[in-house]
Parts: structure tokens; sequence; C-alpha cells
């Protein structure tokens, strides 16, 4: 080696990582746009019979339920001039979502010596401790489909098992929606456990199952939109990537975790067997609702492949139709009840 030779150090090659933003195009913008107006409308709408409860919310749920599920049958595209199927589908729901509402007031008054049928004695949160499916209402529901499944030709089996399946989602989802907002006032009501509450702490719990589902929502769209890359079921949902589905997973178990703990702390907990002494519970609930959010989601994209159409209505503008917003929270409603009646029974089934 020569004298004059300069040993050059050995320099470290480092790797950086790049992240690009998406270009959001004009119509992008103006979907942004025309969907947040749509949502403040729509909360404008929701949230005064929200917080009211009672009958208000039961009358909501009631007229909400209906549209979903004419979106339902219009997805299968049978004509209206079959009014028959439109009324079984209707009456098949709303008997589902108020059969446990309308058993326990029934027999209330019956106990209490006034005829059943007066409903001015029913109170809204009477039988709301739990949510239940009617068998017999199940069978009443499978016999008429298997008649019209004999006797009318538009009908066949795919319809039959579609609409047997929808009808038994909405009807399963929109009572446990109503069990997320009166539980706590029924419980409230009952003299063995110490919980106040009044009608802004009463809606804590459906708001942080709102909140479970609408950060999950929020953060998929902005994150997959800034970010998406990866498709993750193109064969259902060609525009869900996996990055908007993680940022959506997260940014919804961070804002819904926080608020119980948040409420919890300030007195106001959602239920008493959920505090902030309580935040296991709190988080495995948190950790559960995006996913079960996604997996709504998933569920009714793949229906509207099968059928053939891009969404089940268009009554809100830039989210489609009730079906297509309510999707997801009916989902969540679902698994956040059953976590709810498991965790209060000693996560027995048998309770």
């Amino acid at each position: 080696m020569m004298e004059n030779d300069e040993i050059k150090p050995k320099t470290k090659r480092t790797s950086t990582i790049k992240i690009s933003l998406n270009e959001i195009s004009e119509a992008t913008k103006k979907s942004m746009k025309t969907r947040t107006i749509t949502s403040i409308i729509l909360a404008i709408i929701a949230v005064p019979a929200l917080f009211l409860g009672g009958w208000y919310f039961l009358a909501l749920v009631f007229l909400v339920s209906i549209i979903a599920v004419i979106e339902i049958m219009r997805g299968t595209k049978i004509a209206k001039r079959y009014w028959y199927v439109y009324i079984l589908a209707i009456v098949s729901t709303v008997a589902l979502i108020f059969w446990i509402f309308i058993k326990n007031n029934i027999m209330a008054n019956m106990k209490a010596g006034y005829p059943w049928w007066d409903i001015s004695k029913w109170v809204v949160e009477n039988g709301f401790e739990s949510i239940q499916v009617s068998s017999f209402l199940l069978a009443t529901i499978l016999i008429g489909l298997f008649i019209l499944l004999v006797f009318d030709p538009h009908i066949g089996f795919d319809i039959a098992a579609y609409l047997f399946l929808l009808v038994l989602f909405a009807g399963f989802g929109f009572q446990a929606f109503l069990f997320l907002r009166l539980y706590p006032q029924y419980i409230a009501d009952r003299p063995d456990i110490a919980f106040n509450t009044n009608i802004i702490t009463s809606t804590f719990l459906i708001i942080y199952v709102i909140l479970g589902t609408i950060m999950n929502d929020i953060g998929a769209y902005f994150i997959g939109v800034l970010f998406g890359k990866n498709k993750m079921v193109p064969r259902i949902s060609p525009n869900k990537t996996w990055e908007g589905f993680v940022g959506g997973v997260l940014f919804s178990i961070i804002v819904s975790f926080l608020f119980s703990l948040i409420v919890s702390w300030v007195g106001f907990p959602v239920l008493p067997f959920l505090s902030h002494k309580e935040w296991y519970y709190l988080l495995v609930i948190s950790l559960a609702m995006p996913f079960a959010a996604n997996i709504g989601d998933l569920f009714f994209s793949a229906t509207k492949r099968h059928l053939a159409i891009k969404d089940y209505g268009s009554i809100l503008v830039g989210h489609g139709g009730i079906l297509d917003r309510v999707d997801s929270l009916l989902m969540v409603s679902i698994v956040t009840a059953m976590l709810i009646i498991l965790i209060n029974n000693g996560w027995s089934i048998l309770v």
C-alpha cells in the first residue's frame, strides 16, 4: 500500500421508508364533501331521538327498520306488484325487533291486572334486560318463505335464503340497537342496583358503540384514501385496502376506549359493571367493535356483489341507502350486546 494512499472509512448504507400520499381527485373531494353534509343532516334528525329515548327512539328505529327492509327487497329486484312478499318481509322484521318488548309488556299488564292490549300502561324499557329471538316467529317466517318458494315462480331458493338471512339479521340487529339504548335505563329503574342515570348519561352506552363504529368508518375511509395501496378483498370490495383497515381499527379502538374511560372517571360509567375499574372488559369490547364493523360491511358488500347492485338505495346522498349506512352498526350492536350480556352473566352462556 502506498504511503499517500488514504484509508477511507466505510460508510453505512441507511434505508429510508418513504410514505407517499395518494393524489386526491376532484371526484373524491366532492364525494367527501357530500358525505360530510349528509352525515350532518342525518345527525340533526337522529340525535334528538337518541337523547330523548323512550317512545321517540322506538319510533325512530321502527321507521328506519321499515326503510331498511324495503331496501332489502329492492335488492332482489322483485317487482312491487308482488306486495305480499314486501308485507311478509316487513312484518317479520318488525316482529323480530319488538318481540321482547311486546311480550314483556303484555305479561306486565296481565300481572298488574290491566288488559293486555292497554298500551298506555306499557313501559318502553320493559324487557330490555336481554335480547331474544322468538322460535315461534322464526318458524312462522320459514313457513311463509316455504309457501312462497313452492307456489310463486318468481321466488327462487337463493332469494328465499337471502330474505330469511337478511330479515333475521335486521331483526336481531335493530333489537340489539334498542337494547344498547334502553338497557341502562332498565338497570336504573331496578331498586336492587345503584345506578343513577338521566337523559344524557343513559345515552353513554349507545354513544360508545356508535363511536366505535363511526370512528372505524372514518379512519378506514381517510387512511384508505390517503395511503391505501394494497387491496384487502378486491373480489368483494375493490376499494377497501389493508392500510384503511388498520387505520380504521386503531382509530376506533383508541377513541371508543378513551371515551368509556373518561365518562367513567367523571362518575358516569356506560354501565355499572363497565367502569374504569373493569377497564379490561371495556378494552375487550373496544377491540371487538371495529372487527365486527368490518365483518358487517364486508358481508353486505358480498350480498351486493351477488345481487349486482352498487348500493341498496339512494336516500342518503353520498352514502347510498339506509342499509348501506347501518350495516356495520347492526353487526357491532349484535356483538356488543352479546358481550355485555355474557360479562353480566359471568361469561356463562347458560344463563
